[in-house]
């Protein structure tokens, strides 16, 4: 019987500070280990793709379970024991709009192939560095697709989980992106959507971080208090509130994230000091 659960977030969280040859830094790499071999159950929980969530997995060296997409996968001993995708109609209505009426400056989506970029004709130059940033990350970045000619033939055959807006790297761009969130909130009845710095993310209705732990727990017949979540962004806030009493934030994160969770981590490894 599993005693204790880490469901952590990846960027800014597990991925803090950034290693970007190793993925995990070692202190953290050890720690995460430890607790495995000790009993304990690690779920990676991201915004990332299943694809990317396995990588992590297999660096960890450890069996873990994976919630990708923001909740819309959930993936058990090998296997996906729940998915839930946005229907295409919907993410076309919302991209057009978003594009239509908001200063962004590129949409992508998340498939079970990979991610694949749309952006408006003048974002070539962003684009650009976009695809330098990503080399950059090293083993951190995730495969993506700028091909525009791509992105509308997969728009029209495959499954979508996630719809991703990206606004830019300026603190205008970051509070378009938090004003936008809350219109798209208000707008539209069938999808959930959260902030995350300069980026919305957007997932079928109530399919979000908070209610993939709450449905994994129920799956495995796990008790609440013996969960025990990390994050330092907009989309781990369901996470902080339906898992409030052992809730984390990294001391990193915004205030307006770190509101939400009862206590704030200054590193990652500081959790051994609340679990054991």
């Amino acid at each position: 019987m599993v005693k204790k659960v880490i469901a952590t977030d990846l960027d800014g969280t597990l991925f803090y500070p950034k290693d970007h040859k190793n993925m995990i830094c070692p202190a953290n790499l050890f720690f995460i280990q430890s607790f495995i071999d000790n009993g304990g159950k690690v779920i990676i929980v991201s915004g990332r793709s299943l694809a990317y969530g396995i990588k992590v997995e297999k660096r960890i060296g450890r069996d873990v379970d994976i919630v990708s997409f923001n909740g819309a996968c959930i993936y058990q001993n090998k296997k996906v024991i729940f998915s839930k995708e946005i229907s295409r109609e919907e993410v076309k209505s919302i991209i057009n709009d978003v594009l239509a009426s908001y200063k962004c400056l590129a949409v992508a989506i998340f498939t079970d192939s990979g991610i694949y970029v749309h952006s408006k004709k003048d974002s070539k130059i962003i684009l650009g560095l976009s695809k330098i940033y990503f080399k950059w990350q090293g083993v951190l970045a995730e495969k993506i697709n700028f091909s525009n000619q791509k992105y509308q033939k997969v728009l029209e055959s495959e499954r979508i989980y996630k719809i991703l807006i990206f606004f830019g790297i300026t603190k205008g761009a970051r509070n378009r992106a938090m004003e936008t969130n809350k219109i798209i909130r208000n707008t539209y009845e069938n999808v959930e959507s959260s902030w995350s710095g300069a980026c919305i993310e957007i997932t079928y209705r109530n399919i979000n971080k908070g209610e993939a732990i709450k449905k994994y727990c129920e799956l495995n017949h796990l008790k609440k208090e013996d969960i025990y979540v990390v994050g330092d962004s907009g989309n781990d806030i369901t996470m902080f509130k339906e898992f409030h009493e052992h809730s984390f934030a990294m001391s990193h994160a915004p205030k307006s994230v770190k509101k939400y969770a009862k206590y704030s981590l200054d590193k990652y490894e500081d959790l051994s000091r609340y679990i054991y």
